[in-house]
């Protein structure tokens, strides 16, 4: 090396390659990929501290002119017989790209509030704006090198002129150096590399075919030594064909649009080599709350039509007694608002109607309230032992009951929760594609020899030879990688697709299509809100009620055990419980629409730790089943109530759970009923907790979005 190479480390020390003690200085240069050089401290020991520590940042000066910037990764210490060294591996700024993760700005809150805060976040949506705007590729690009050069990132950005439209794709997780390599395999003549002679650090302009320097050289003669080109005519496209497909979901009802976008405009899609893609995008969406509603008009007063058997679908207990023998005492039918401050502005005359099933909420712009029915019923036929023990010596029996009043019909009630526009078709990229991959390149190796390296060529720089066959001229071959040996005077140029990034055959181009993953979050980032079928859903505030629960005595009292109470049936063989087999399940608050359920009454061996519960089996949101299950760890998932199948959005509701009570140890301070069984000499105990003791309803509601059925505790008409 007769020119003046000089080495200044992170200390600011600058010396001769001579005077530090190193040989071998190698430098390779490749498109999107870390620049490396190497160099070896000949004859330092293995086990000697480094000359230049991991991490540090060292430049190469080829006669003042800076050479190289980069970074130590890797100082491996070698010995042989022969002799020792250390091995020096440098890093250029690509490096940095590589092991920086890129994050972008979304709306969010912190959990505890609606309050949005700005807030990085390694979730990606590649091709969007802060604000929500398309950015094209060039654009993101220098997003990304903005927010890496915000953090440290050495690098002076130059010009970056790919600027096709890409689909949005959604991505979790990528170094900025991914992010920049998915945007350019749009692009795929763009080429990214680094001009080391600039200050204070290098610049990485990032050119597409059309936008590169062009550089001649003669094809035989000094300094060429070696040449290998090869025409890639199996990578020249005819012809690009994008299919954008797009599926939009409207309530669950959905339909596929396509369109297709060609270059030139007269392809089909049917020419050899053609690239053709289906794309998908993220399509319109919108998602409706709707509410069924079942009402009744409530008997005013004791005259009114269906008096009684409105009480009847109140008390099952009172179908024992035949309509004839019954009426209401005139003047006793009363119906009364229940904490009537509760409600402003409503009266009786707004909730005429009873709330049989679904849910009233605010959205649907009606009045809700709780009202109590009061009534003397009249016993007028043949006195029976069961006539005597309900109403009495008087024949007469006060009831009452409590609904929930309102103006709503029977019928469906909807709103618009969610909607999400359709993603736009990106214009242009067909072209864009075709331009990038409708040119013929030439794919080989050109040698070159010299006296010292002239680092004639860059990557990204268009190739031209002269002295050769015609075409060579004009083949405008693009270097993708230059290695330069300079202590030997040899420079290898690699031009044509780059392999290295598995450009070299047609299915590594639709590839970019095949990984990418469509995103239904376009407009998370700037509202903190979701998008797609998740939709907002606010439940009801008021649901049907009804306290008329037990068949009474003449007394009034209640029957003594309750729906789903854990009976005590230990015996000498351990401890045992019964769930009551006088429970229901409900479909409705209609009295007869029950559910079969299995295990009632039957004896269920427990111990300390046993939980009993009700599972119900759905199939297509209709009841397929109802058992009474127990175990130690309670059911398979426990305590989730909800087993779903398939995936958010298209989950569909497979089985329900609910607690229905378990054994705690007998010294438990909870509230609960002491059992004791087992043989007389080594008797055990354990106190019953009970959880649920009234009838179960299915309660149709909206959850996460989506038609659920869930059981709860409902202190509904016996039946």
């Amino acid at each position: 090396m007769s020119l003046a190479w000089t080495l200044r480390d992170a200390n600011g020390v600058e010396k001769t390659l001579t005077d530090w003690g190193l040989r071998d200085l190698t430098r390779d240069r490749i498109n999107q990929r870390s620049d490396l050089v190497t160099f070896l401290a000949d004859g330092r020991a293995s086990d000697a501290d480094s000359l230049f520590a991991y991490g540090s940042t060292v430049q190469l000066f080829r006669s003042g002119m800076p050479w190289f910037y980069g970074r130590v990764i890797e100082v491996p210490g070698r010995a042989s017989a022969r002799a020792e060294d250390q091995l020096y591996r440098l890093a250029g700024p690509w490096w940095y790209l590589e092991n920086l993760v890129f994050q972008q700005v979304w709306q969010t809150t912190n959990g505890t509030d609606t309050t949005l805060v700005s807030t990085n976040k390694s979730r990606l949506i590649l091709g969007q704006k802060s604000d929500g705007t398309k950015l094209a590729t060039g654009a993101a690009i220098a997003e990304v090198l903005a927010y890496a050069t915000a953090r440290g990132v050495p690098i002076t950005v130059g010009a970056i002129t790919p600027d096709a439209l890409a689909p949005y794709a959604e991505a979790l997780d990528w170094s900025c150096a991914e992010v920049i390599r998915y945007f350019l395999r749009w692009t795929p003549d763009a080429v990214a590399a680094f001009d080391y002679t600039t200050v204070p650090y290098p610049t990485l302009s990032i050119l597409r075919r059309a936008d590169a320097a062009a550089l001649t050289l003669s094809a035989y003669g000094a300094p060429v030594s070696g040449l290998e080109l090869t025409p890639r005519h199996d990578l020249q496209v005819p012809a690009v064909i994008l299919k954008f497909e797009q599926t939009n979901d409207i309530d669950h009802d959905t339909f596929t649009s396509l369109t297709v976008q060609a270059a030139p405009p007269t392809a089909t899609g049917d020419e050899l080599g053609a690239l053709v893609m289906t794309l998908d995008l993220a399509g319109a969406r919108a998602t409706y709350q709707k509410q069924k509603v079942g009402t009744a008009l409530i008997p005013a007063s004791d005259s009114a039509t269906g008096v009684i058997a409105w009480w009847k679908g109140k008390f099952a207990w009172l179908g024992d007694f035949a309509d004839a023998d019954l009426t209401v005492v005139s003047g006793t039918q009363t119906v009364t608002m229940e904490n009537p401050d509760n409600y402003p502005g409503i009266t009786l005359s707004n909730v005429p109607n009873e709330l049989l099933e679904g849910s009233v909420a605010s959205w649907m712009d009606l009045y809700a309230a709780p009202l109590r029915v009061q009534a003397t019923l009249q016993y007028t036929g043949a006195a029976t032992d069961e006539s005597s023990a309900v109403f009495g010596a008087t024949n007469q029996r006060v009831v009452y009951t409590r609904v929930m009043g309102t103006n709503a019909e029977t019928q469906t009630y909807s709103r618009l929760t969610s909607a999400t526009e359709a993603e736009a078709i990106p214009d242009g990229l067909a072209q864009a594609l075709l331009d990038a991959a409708g040119v013929l390149q030439y794919d080989g190796v050109l040698e070159l020899t010299e006296e010292e390296c002239s680092s004639v060529g860059a990557p990204g720089v268009l190739l031209n030879l002269s002295g050769g066959r015609t075409e060579w001229e004009t083949m405008a071959a693009q270097i993708q990688r230059m290695e330069e040996k300079v202590d030997l005077g040899q420079t290898t140029i690699t031009v044509g697709p780059a392999k290295h990034l598995g450009h070299a055959e047609l299915s590594a181009l639709l590839r970019v299509n095949r990984q990418r993953r469509i995103s239904y979050r376009l407009s998370e980032r700037t509202t903190g809100s979701g998008s797609g079928n998740a939709a907002k859903v606010q439940g009801g505030e008021q649901v049907p009620r009804s306290d008329s629960m037990y068949r009474p005595t003449a007394g009034g009292a209640p029957e003594l055990n309750k729906p789903f109470e854990l009976l005590d049936a230990s015996d000498v063989s351990g401890l045992k419980v019964t769930v009551n087999v006088n429970s229901f399940l409900q479909q409705s608050l209609t009295v007869n629409d029950t559910v079969a359920i299995t295990g009632l009454g039957t004896a269920i061996a427990v111990s300390v730790g046993t939980q009993i519960w009700l599972e119900v089996d759905f199939s297509d949101y209709a009841v397929t089943a109802a058992s009474i299950g127990s175990g130690s760890g309670g059911w398979s998932g426990f305590p989730d109530p909800f087993v779903y199948t398939g995936t958010d959005p298209d989950q569909v509701l497979t089985t329900t759970y609910l607690l229905i009570g378990y054994l705690a140890a007998a010294t438990s301070a909870l509230d609960g009923t002491v059992i004791t069984g087992g043989p007389s000499d080594a008797p055990v105990s354990a106190k019953i907790i009970q959880c649920v003791s009234a009838n179960v309803l299915l309660q149709n509601v909206v959850f996460n979005g989506l038609p659920a059925v869930f059981p709860f505790p409902h202190h509904g008409p016996l039946v």
